[in-house]
């Protein structure tokens, strides 16, 4: 199945990139091939890059993440890896906790401090990453 790359950037926490809330408005960059059964929602399925170190080691700096935008449910993302948005600070990649009545964007990489999702923060979830690729060192 081909899949878009969209030249679209998610960051690393604290740092700001793309603000666009929308996948489906960004501009494609080129397209990856991928089995299908890795695509459960096509029509939903695109590439993004990845920019920092927040999810290192798990997810490097420069990998393409595959996203399926259908998935934004919170309540059904715990655990799960994720796109978010905030109008302030673009996208950026993430694990989504939740803990009790408490949603919290986890990174991976200890060096990084987890955000609180709130309605006064104005965080929205757009994405579940439904798969990685990168480059070998």
């Amino acid at each position: 199945m081909a899949v878009p790359l969209l030249q679209v950037v998610a960051a690393s926490h604290g740092e700001v990139v793309d603000n666009l809330h929308l996948l489906s408005d960004a501009p494609i960059e080129s397209m990856i091939a991928a089995p299908k059964d890795w695509c459960p929602n096509p029509s939903y399925t695109s590439c993004l890059r990845v920019h920092g170190s927040s999810m290192a080691p798990l997810i490097q700096d420069g990998s393409v993440a595959a996203v399926d935008s259908s998935e934004t449910d919170v309540s059904k993302l715990d655990g799960k890896i994720v796109i978010a948005w905030h109008k302030d600070m673009g996208l950026t990649i993430s694990r989504l906790r939740r803990y009790n009545h408490t949603e919290v964007l986890q990174p991976e990489n200890t060096g990084y401090e987890a955000i609180t999702l709130a309605a006064k923060h104005n965080w929205k979830i757009v994405a579940k990453v439904l798969w990685w690729v990168g480059k070998a060192p």
